[in-house]
């Protein structure tokens, strides 16, 4: 615990300081935690399987500059669709050497980290997205916070049949509403106080923060699946009391990409709901 405590005294601050920069200092900072993170995921897999990882790394790399230079256009698209080729045509000029299985596990690596991952990057450089990126850490890290403190509280039923079987109904209950009022008072502060009109930012954190804090959950659930099935206690262990950038970051892989999405369509639906 003292770990813990101590890796988030001296990691939270630098993080809060480069998501508010935004702009190629956050982009740095998602390629280099996506670069770890798919690392870490590969090597989960070693034992069983063997991703090309310079084709994972190198693609990465190329995303994110893709990212930083174009944004979300059809130019991302573009460059998935050829990491997957080049992947699948490794299979064919190393046929006798690699097998499907290291082909697939590399392609899942990449969707599973770095693409998830820049969504965080995706949504701060959006329009008013320093104020929306937060939406991404009051639901997964609100959810996590709510859930912990629910649980031990008064966690009675175990969860069954889960990758998690130590979690509780309630601290997951518990998880998803404190989210949900984590998220209205991020807005009533951002109404109150942010220099910037953010319209409805009360009524899209809310809603975006419950609904992230259930695939927050989902997120973190898919990760302990991933430990269960290949082995594994943690990830890694760069960061102590955590484990590796995975263990950390497995619900906020699930929550940035909705988020974008969630902050987009919201944006546009909810002044024409409350003009009717």
């Amino acid at each position: 615990m003292p770990k813990r405590i101590l890796t988030t005294i001296v990691g939270l601050p630098l993080v809060i300081f480069i998501v508010n920069h935004g702009g190629w200092l956050l982009l740095l900072m998602c390629l280099a935690l996506s670069l770890i993170g798919l690392r870490e995921l590969y090597r989960a897999f070693h034992k069983k399987d063997k991703p090309v990882h310079f084709v994972g790394y190198g693609f990465t790399i190329v995303y994110f500059i893709m990212a930083l230079f174009f944004g979300v256009s059809q130019w991302l698209i573009v460059t998935i669709a050829l990491f997957v080729v080049v992947a699948q045509a490794f299979l064919v000029a190393f046929f006798n050497d690699i097998a499907l299985e290291d082909v697939t596990v590399t392609i899942y690596g990449f969707m599973y980290v770095p693409l998830l991952l820049s969504f965080i990057f995706l949504v701060r450089e959006s329009h008013l997205g320093q104020f929306y990126v937060w939406l991404i850490f009051t639901s997964a890290f609100g959810c996590d916070s709510f859930a912990y403190i629910t649980g031990v509280s008064i966690g009675r039923h175990k969860l069954v049949n889960t990758p998690s079987p130590k979690k509780s109904v309630e601290g997951l209950i518990g998880g998803v509403l404190g989210a949900a009022l984590i998220g209205f008072l991020y807005g009533f502060f951002v109404t109150r106080f942010a220099a910037t009109e953010v319209p409805y930012i009360m009524i899209i954190a809310t809603v975006v923060s419950l609904f992230g804090a259930m695939l927050s959950i989902v997120g973190d659930m898919a990760a302990s699946a991933i430990k269960r099935r290949t082995g594994i206690k943690d990830f890694g262990a760069l960061l102590p009391g955590h484990g590796g950038v995975v263990d950390r970051v497995d619900s906020v892989l699930f929550v940035a990409p909705f988020v974008f999405l969630a902050v987009s369509l919201l944006s546009g639906i909810v002044p024409q709901v409350c003009v009717v």
